[in-house]
């Protein structure tokens, strides 16, 4: 497909810098500096009234976290950064977190999970886990009741936002009254044909897609077919939360979630599936940019308003 139908404004920034040529080209160094750059040169978000760094414990070591808490706030939202499993942190998805705590009024609480390859899977599961478990025992703590909470995650972080929601479902506990997955990749075998469609020429290539499942675990510690990797292909999608579900025309791994939202409404799960035209991957932090990403991001705040008010 032509770039002419990619936004102007996103098509102006393919190819300039700072950006690598494709993520598989690069040490996990060189991606992880790209995106510290990438963030560093956008505008800073909005002023929170409460901005506090914690540590979760867990059996793999403590998991840092940050809290947004505006004034007021109601119920807790936990977010899972994108980035591949490879790159990314609680500073990169630092802005899209203040705009979220302000916008929906719920406290946010980012989580800095490890990353492969030095932490290959299931160490970011077992950190979104045991993070979402911690904050949902931790009313005193966060400043808000917490026994039913939302979470949200964006590419990588939306496989991990995904699982965690099957993972509570089988537990029993915590509630999660709404998932919100952007553009999450929820199928390993990789057969979708957005990835040939979009294969090169949108920011992330099929390429990408390829070394960030590698990178994770793909082929080496984990199969295909593992529904902690592949959420698509859990035995269930039965009781699992409403769920909202974002994702780009234009983008290599578009076809996920597409098909995680026609599963989730055959096992009777109320979702909506929200395609932003003329977008590509990873344009949901881009309020900069575009006005699709802020109206996405307010889309995403009224639904986590909504899912959490009180009763």
């Amino acid at each position: 497909m032509s770039q002419e139908f990619l936004h102007p404004r996103l098509r102006s920034l393919l190819g300039s810098p700072p950006s690598p040529l494709s993520i598989a080209e690069c040490s996990a160094a060189q991606a992880r500096a790209w995106i510290s750059a990438r963030t560093a040169s956008r505008p800073p978000g909005p002023h929170v009234d409460e901005v506090r760094d914690l540590v979760a414990p867990s059996p793999h070591g403590g998991i840092p976290l940050r809290l947004y808490r505006p004034r007021s706030a109601q119920g807790v939202v936990v977010v899972f950064h994108g980035g591949g499993w490879l790159m990314g942190d609680i500073a990169s998805f630092d802005s899209t977190s203040r705009y979220l705590a302000v916008e929906s009024g719920a406290a946010v609480v980012s989580v800095d999970y490890r990353l492969a390859p030095e932490h290959p899977f299931p160490a970011a599961i077992e950190d979104a886990w045991d993070a979402t478990q911690w904050v949902a025992s931790q009313r005193g703590i966060i400043g808000v009741d917490t026994r039913t909470l939302a979470v949200l995650g964006e590419s990588a972080g939306g496989n991990l936002a995904a699982v965690v929601c099957l993972m509570a479902r089988d537990a029993g506990v915590p509630t999660i009254s709404l998932q919100v997955l952007v553009y999450p990749p929820v199928d390993a075998a990789l057969t979708c044909p957005s990835l040939d469609q979009f294969a090169t020429g949108y920011l992330q290539s099929k390429r990408d897609v390829l070394h960030a499942y590698r990178t994770y675990g793909l082929g080496t510690v984990v199969s295909a077919d593992d529904w902690r990797l592949s959420p698509l292909l859990a035995a269930s999608h039965e009781g699992l939360p409403p769920s909202l579900i974002v994702s780009a025309e234009e983008d290599p791994i578009r076809d996920d979630s597409a098909a995680y939202h026609r599963r989730l409404l055959a096992a009777g799960v109320p979702a909506v599936h929200v395609r932003y035209a003329y977008m590509f991957h990873t344009f949901f932090g881009m309020r900069e940019l575009v006005a699709e990403a802020e109206l996405a991001q307010l889309q995403v705040a009224a639904a986590i308003r909504n899912s959490l008010a009180p009763r």
